[in-house]
């Protein structure tokens, strides 16, 4: 048996990497149960040249395995708590439960149950990408005010073609992100790539967001405690916020607070927090300094990816971000300028 594991000393929480491999099946199960359950393994085949290898991203609550199986495996499994995607890139996968059978081809997408379930696997290769249920509730409430408590998922495979092709891209690019250490670097980019992943997962698999028919109106929210709203948020620009932290801050209700913050200000509270770090950001490159760059500029700010933040700054500002960089007199590198 051969077991390794790496991981980097200077790379500094909330973000690792890590790397697990072994040519010992037992040995595997052993180390697959400890990242995603206890779970009952019958494996067959050659196990002569077996490999298990398991490359692990993470930032904060967002986590993206890299998996190498070669054995075929069959596991029952308990109900896994969170959500976790698998994209299948060699094999074949089957997942498995009382009400849905969801096969998994090379280049398909389906996510892992909540229900008791089996997986089966044939020399797979294949990408995880994993996030807490409660994050992803948290998003499904602030987007559509239904109660943490009533949000779950009800299938294990997209909606569609389209939609799970939407899955593929973005977890491509998470993965791309994820190994970029001056993105991960900013508190503001992770929790948007946090948020990227549970909008994503919340747009591609069904779940009850979508079949909700009526919620009541939430109560009304004074003027004030919007104004006090707003203020928060111009206070704490600069650190992660979520609308459930405003809304706490202010003593209202999350749905109170959005419906509240519409009628007020015409946009959302997480819409107005990026409005004021846009602003913030446009005042840093005025008075950019020797070295200082788009790119660094608008992750500092918590814009993740370069053509949404050049186009909301031509709209705003009427000019590349990079225009605005030369006039303060700094050479800029082609990096993020236009």
């Amino acid at each position: 048996m051969t077991a390794q594991r790496t991981s980097p000393p200077t790379r500094p929480e909330p973000t690792d990497h890590d790397v697990v491999e072994t040519d010992d099946p037992e040995h595997a199960h052993h180390l697959i149960a400890r990242r995603y359950g206890d779970h009952r393994a019958r494996v067959s085949g050659p196990r002569d040249g077996f490999r298990y290898r398991l490359r692990r991203a993470r930032v904060d609550e967002l986590e993206i395995d890299t998996l190498l199986y070669t054995m075929i495996t069959r596991a029952d499994t308990p109900p896994y708590p969170g959500f976790a995607a698998v994209t299948v890139a060699h094999g074949r996968s089957g997942l498995h439960t009382r009400d849905e059978d969801l096969r998994l081809v090379p280049g398909a997408t389906g996510r892992y149950p909540n229900d008791p379930a089996t997986l089966l696997s044939d020399d797979l290769a294949a990408s995880v990408v994993r996030l807490p249920m409660p994050r992803i509730a948290e998003v499904a409430t602030t987007r559509t005010g239904l109660p943490a408590a009533a949000f779950r998922f009800t299938a294990l495979a997209p909606l569609s073609p389209t939609m799970a092709a939407l899955w593929r891209s973005t977890a491509a690019y998470l993965r791309q992100q994820l190994t970029d250490d001056a993105m991960v670097a900013s508190p503001l980019t992770r929790v948007s790539l946090v948020d990227l992943a549970a909008a994503t997962a919340l747009a591609v698999f069904p779940n009850t967001t979508m079949t909700v028919s009526y919620l009541p109106a939430p109560p009304a929210v004074r003027p004030a405690s919007v104004r006090r709203a707003a203020e928060f948020i111009e206070a704490h620009a600069a650190r992660p916020l979520t609308v459930a932290q405003i809304a706490a801050a202010c003593e209202v209700g999350l749905r109170a607070l959005q419906v509240a913050f519409r009628r007020h200000h015409g946009q959302s509270p997480m819409a107005f927090l990026r409005a004021v770090r846009l602003r913030r950001a446009h005042h840093d490159l005025t008075q950019a300094r020797p070295g200082q760059t788009v790119a660094g500029t608008a992750r500092h700010w918590g814009w993740t990816h370069a053509g949404r933040f050049a186009s909301a700054y031509r709209e705003t500002y009427g000019c590349h971000p990079g225009d605005t960089l030369r006039a303060a007199g700094v050479t800029t590198p082609t990096e993020w300028d236009r």
